[in-house]
């Protein structure tokens, strides 16, 4: 699998392309652009159905495989997971446990064909992940600039997408960090390599331009109060309680909902709900900053992204269940993903435009 790191080099261009007019379909369409919504989600295992020789890590992904995985089946999660992401009208995804470019083209196609919603714009490079997962981006807008970045080796990728509309920066990081399996210790120690790093690469941003707009996000396998969160990332809950730390490097914005209204992902064997998926924003993204940042969250709008058909009776995240056996059918069409997404808007009070978008394009008030 390829590998490669970024630089601290990439980094400084991201805040340099605002400089240079991006020409996709003419630079008046970023001229429009004012309103942007960014969702997270883990898809819980998105493999397509063909064995891949060079990875051993999708060999129960296959019809003859523990999941019993078939076309039909890959081809019903595409049809769920493309109604939730159509109910959520992105401008900018990020897909965690995706498997290669393939599901990703597949996603985009679905999304559009079935739901009318486009996202075509596919950002994604083979991982080092042992299973062969991924991040990566569906997008409504072309980056100006793309940075990976491998903090351990063998785990997932962070990728850094930046988006520019008109000198408007938005730097976007896409994350999915070590699970609970194996030695606690391990993982622990893990996590917070790949928190520092996540940090630093925040950092270099905004020792560079104070009122960068950047937004992390992503499964990070931690609750919002975690110590890994809070101080190994520096992802501080917005708005801050007199126990967290000063120094944020970002602001969680999980801290708008009640604690016990954070919760991604159930765990079923402890009873548990986890806060493993949020968002995090630079200080200049938020009201009161004294360097207000091109890119404003819209504090109210930051929501877990949850339908009627994503949850089971008890309202917790409906899995794409494995099938018994590969002749029970009634097994093999329901579910989602153990995930729910996470979900923001954002505006920018700079250069607003009277010109309407397209009827594919939302509107927010």
């Amino acid at each position: 699998m390829r590998r490669s790191r970024g630089t601290v080099g990439q980094l400084m261009r991201i805040l340099l392309i605002g400089a240079v007019a991006i020409t996709l379909a003419g630079t008046q369409a970023f001229a429009r652009v004012t309103n942007l919504v960014i969702a997270s989600w883990n898809v819980e295992n998105l493999f397509d159905a063909a064995d891949d020789p060079d990875n051993p890590g999708d060999d129960e992904f296959t019809p003859r495989g523990k999941m019993y995985w078939t076309a039909a089946r890959y081809a019903q999660k595409l049809t769920n997971l493309a109604e939730v992401v159509a109910a959520m009208r992105p401008d900018i995804l990020c897909l965690v446990e995706v498997e290669n470019r393939r599901v990703l083209e597949d996603l985009s196609r679905v999304t559009a064909t079935a739901f009318g919603w486009n996202l075509p714009v596919i950002i994604h490079r083979e991982g080092g992940d042992k299973r062969g997962i991924d991040v990566a981006i569906l997008s409504r807008h072309e980056p100006g600039n793309i940075v990976w970045t491998a903090p351990v080796t063998g785990m997932r990728d962070q990728l850094a997408a930046t988006f520019d509309f008109e000198g408007r920066a938005l730097t976007v990081f896409c994350n999915h960090w070590k699970s609970w399996s194996g030695n606690p210790d391990t993982n622990v120690a893990i996590r917070t390599q790949e928190a520092r790093h996540q940090a630093q690469q925040v950092r270099t941003l905004l020792t560079l331009r104070t009122d960068a707009a950047v937004l992390a996000t992503g499964d990070f396998n931690d609750p919002v109060e975690s110590d890994i969160l809070l101080h190994a990332a520096g992802f501080v809950p917005w708005p801050p309680g007199p126990s967290h730390p000063t120094n944020a490097v970002l602001h969680n914005l999980s801290g708008l909902l009640p604690p016990d209204g954070r919760g991604t992902y159930y765990y079923s064997r402890n009873r548990v709900w986890n806060s493993f998926d949020s968002m995090a924003v630079s200080p200049g993204m938020l009201p009161g900053s004294d360097s207000p940042a091109a890119w404003q969250a819209v504090t109210n709008t930051y929501a877990i992204f949850v339908s009627g058909p994503q949850t089971n009776a008890a309202g917790r995240p409906l899995s794409y269940w494995r099938a018994r056996a590969a002749y029970t059918s009634g097994r093999q069409r329901i579910g989602y993903s153990d995930h729910f997404p996470v979900r923001v808007e954002l505006f920018s009070p700079l250069q607003k435009s009277t010109v309407p978008r397209d009827e594919n394009e939302q509107v927010l008030p």
